[in-house]
């Protein structure tokens, strides 16, 4: 193969990547791409190395080996082919040009290197997860960001489009597209994700990969392995005319064709090089039969930049957040939906298993946000605390947890949500349902009600005769804590029944073991 269609070749790869990730954002995927989107998933750096310490070294978390492996033989080729944040870079990058004079479509070496940047903040993110908070992985995580941006514009604006044409198509008598329902995330969330998407927008469109060279963790970690790479790029000294085709199509500006040096560290393997070289000046070859039949001195940077990152690992005394977010109940309140309710911690998603492993393996991707059919699964920012930064929780305002739904756990990349089949669903009891008297309108109205009753799936929520009326009795060893109850009732702003969370998950009784719902008279309840 002709070293040019190294290039083509990334592209076909990266595209296939991006695609095939984003298509589980958009939450269009069925059975067939689900599979293929779950193997790229399974390669994302982050979300491997914490699935393999969350699922007890399991198999499916060993991608991130493999990209270790990658980088060995190939160098950065990670950043340049799989990692979608990459490729969304690159689209920026190309657009951007679009915009801007010939001359100022070019790029140029930059000899500054950042390297107490770039491993400070890798030497820190890796501080604050051995003290275990997640907060700069959630925040600069690439596959985490590429996450927060694809659910928070990427998803409402192809349901917006969606929408869109359903509307023109029904108009012609053609009914092959359905209607979606725009997933609202909250503000705070699209504050968030618009600073972290303008961030990678002016980072691109100014130095290109800039961010994968100074704040991006695994492009840091990477690039430390890619110094020591098998196959690396060089210039051929006698068929380099110093032309600077190949330094000004550089987008990682690691090349220096005045000197004929390369910064390896900082190269991510775009092959960009070759493709705009026309003397074939550039090389991809084993460096180390290169520097054996040349008989040279190994090369230092690799020791160099060890010791400079072990420097920066000793000096990144950064004090590690601890803050937690716990809501503070009022208790002299009287009337319907008056009485301030809430959980003191977050309701975790099913299958978290408990506080401590979800808020540890949890990077705040949000692709359990984009694919809960209810919307019941919402970024939160400071529920978790500072080291649980934007990590998804269950609010019941907005919706409930269909209570035959998985859909969550079988897309975490992390285990932070771990597989759970329908069957453990219908007994995993993420809350119990907490009745509060003085709020209920039957109490406080003389209405009739029993709206929680109704939609509660396993009946834990009985109705029982009070003064002539009825009113909800809850029986803890059957509710799953799905926020059915929760969800329906009417009180205002506060409910008069809401879920406690368990900070550790535990079993319900199966329906069929118990009694089943009581019967009732079909007048007792007025819907």
């Amino acid at each position: 193969m002709k070293l040019y269609h190294l290039r083509k070749l990334r592209i076909i790869v990266s595209l296939i990547v991006f695609v095939s990730i984003l298509i589980l954002f958009l939450d269009i995927s069925n059975t067939f791409t689900d599979s293929i989107s779950k193997t790229f998933l399974r390669l994302q750096f982050f979300p491997s190395l914490l699935r393999f310490f969350a699922l007890f070294f399991t198999v499916s978390g060993l991608g991130f080996l493999f990209v270790i492996l990658l980088t060995l033989v190939f160098g950065r080729v990670y950043c340049s082919s799989l990692c979608p944040l990459g490729t969304l870079q690159d689209i920026i990058i190309n657009i951007s040009k679009r915009f801007k004079s010939r001359k100022n479509r070019k790029f140029n070496y930059s000899r500054f290197s950042n390297k107490f940047l770039r491993y400070g903040v890798l030497a820190a993110t890796l501080l604050f997860w051995f003290f275990g908070s997640l907060f700069l992985i959630n925040l600069l995580d690439p596959y985490s960001n590429f996450g927060k941006i694809s659910v928070t514009f990427f998803q409402p604006l192809f349901f917006a489009i969606n929408n869109g044409l359903n509307v023109l198509l029904e108009k012609a008598y053609i009914y092959t597209l359905n209607p979606l329902e725009i997933k609202a995330v909250p503000f705070y969330v699209v504050l968030v994700s618009l600073f972290i998407f303008m961030t990678i927008i002016i980072m691109s469109a100014w130095r290109g990969r800039l961010f994968c060279n100074t704040i991006c963790p695994v492009g840091s970690a990477l690039g430390i392995f890619s110094n020591v790479s098998v196959y690396k790029i060089g210039f051929q000294e006698e068929a380099c005319t110093k032309c600077m085709k190949c330094e000004i199509v550089c987008k990682a500006e690691c090349l220096d064709s005045k000197n004929n040096t390369i910064d390896q560290s900082r190269c991510v393997s775009c092959f960009n090089c070759f493709a705009s070289c026309p003397n074939n000046g550039i090389y991809y070859e084993n460096r180390y039969k290169a520097i054996k039949a040349k008989d040279e001195p190994v090369d230092n940077k690799p020791a160099n930049d060890r010791r400079d990152f072990i420097k920066t690992l000793a000096t990144a005394t950064l004090a590690i957040p601890m803050l937690s977010g716990k809501r503070l109940l009022a208790q002299n309140a009287t009337g319907p939906g008056s009485i301030p309710t809430g959980t003191a911690h977050p309701v975790l998603p099913p299958g978290a298993l408990n506080y401590n492993h979800f808020t540890s393996k949890c990077i705040a991707c949000y692709l359990c946000v984009s694919v809960c059919p209810t919307n019941v699964i919402v970024p939160s920012l400071f529920d978790y605390g500072l080291e649980g930064f934007m990590q998804p929780k269950l609010d019941f305002h907005r919706n409930f947890c269909n209570f035959d739904c998985v859909r969550c756990s079988e897309v975490c990349p992390t285990g932070a949500i771990t597989e759970l089949t329908q069957e453990q669903k219908a007994v995993t009891q993420i809350g119990v349902a907490k009745f509060m008297y003085e709020s209920c309108i039957v109490v406080a109205d003389r209405t009739d009600c029993g709206a929680c009753s109704e939609h509660c799936p396993t009946k834990a929520v009985q109705m029982v005769p009070y003064n002539g009326l009825f009113l909800p009795e809850v029986t803890p060893e059957l509710c799953v804590g799905c926020g059915a109850c929760e969800y329906a009732c009417p009180t205002e702003p506060y409910k008069a029944i809401f879920v406690e969370s368990h900070r550790k998950h535990q079993e319900a009784i199966p329906i069929e073991e118990s009694e089943g719902p009581r019967e009732h008279e079909e007048d007792e309840f007025p819907f």
